[in-house]
């Protein structure tokens, strides 16, 4: 991935608090909307560095994400065997998740297994983060070709969560019928995302560590980005294109139909550090997505 061109909304972690690293823009506090939205935070062992996330949970125990957030993490600390997911992932459905005690990286200096081991010990005692393995698409390669960029993964929780209610998967062409057969009625379909990102960079930085949620509206469904595998979605608050957009730590966040919990994509990059312009999203609303997730879901 040409971090100078694409940025993946991933956040970076480092004193407990999300810190400038893509959440939802111009967006209100979620209310209760999507209890099956979730925090995720992981350690990416090869950077090395602690990472947040959002993703969408399907079924108690299969949490649906994006694949540069499922990718290189580790197990058990150290670098996963192969390179590609790993344990070193917990995720809590607060909507507003406490990271006030969450050992800072300031009191382990030039300690990364020290850091390691007193974060991933307040996450295995703390009840409010359950924690499982991580599976990338199979052929997400870290952003090494657009637009066939697979930016779609699964956390598998080791114990099955008590949220009582679930997201679910848009059939396979959802959007395509939606904008019509030549994608002329895009820009009248909206859309919703839900995550736990930033909520804004510029003129001044808020970073709430708390699920937004917002609309907008698909710009394009067959851009040099898209090509069957991305959706281009707006990131500027208008009367008919919805309030926002997305920002850093809503990878992985669900994009809905608006007002359903039907997933037709997940955050996946940007184009710029300020989280303005141009959003685009990993189709979850085609065949590649749904094979690769019916091996998860028993489909």
């Amino acid at each position: 991935m040409n971090r100078r061109t694409f940025v993946a909304a991933a956040t970076l972690v480092l004193l407990g608090l999300s810190t400038a690293a893509h959440a939802i823009t111009f967006g209100s506090p979620d209310a209760g909307e999507h209890p099956y939205v979730g925090f995720m935070l992981f350690f990416d062992p090869t950077e090395p560095g602690w990472f947040s996330c959002s993703g969408d949970l399907l079924a108690p125990t299969v949490f649906l994400s994006a694949g540069h957030c499922t990718f290189a993490i580790g197990t058990d600390g150290q670098v996963t065997t192969g390179g590609s997911g790993g344990n070193d992932v917990w995720i809590s459905f607060d909507e507003s998740v406490d990271l006030a005690d969450f050992p800072k990286s300031a009191d382990f200096p030039n300690d990364t297994a020290g850091l390691y081991a007193a974060r991933s010990a307040w996450l295995e005692a703390n009840p409010n983060f359950a924690r499982g393995t991580s599976y990338p698409h199979p052929l997400y390669d870290n952003f090494g070709e657009f637009p066939a960029d697979h930016d779609v993964g699964v956390v598998v929780l080791d114990a099955p969560s008590d949220i009582a209610t679930f997201a679910s998967l848009a059939p396979v062409g959802t959007l395509d019928a939606l904008a019509g057969r030549h994608g002329r009625g895009h820009n009248k379909v909206i859309v919703e995302t839900a995550g736990y990102g930033i909520q804004e960079v510029k003129p001044k930085s808020l970073e709430l560590d708390q699920r937004f949620k917002s609309t907008s509206r698909i710009v394009n469904l067959r851009g040099a980005l898209d090509g069957g595998f991305n959706v281009h979605t707006s990131n500027n608050p208008s009367a008919s294109g919805g309030q926002g957009g997305t920002c850093f730590g809503d990878s992985g966040g669900g994009v809905y139909l608006n007002d359903t919990s039907s997933i037709v994509a997940v955050v996946s990059f940007g184009q710029n550090n300020n989280c303005k312009g141009a959003d685009y999203q990993a189709r979850t609303d085609i065949s590649d997505t749904h094979d690769f997730l019916a091996s998860f879901l028993g489909d």
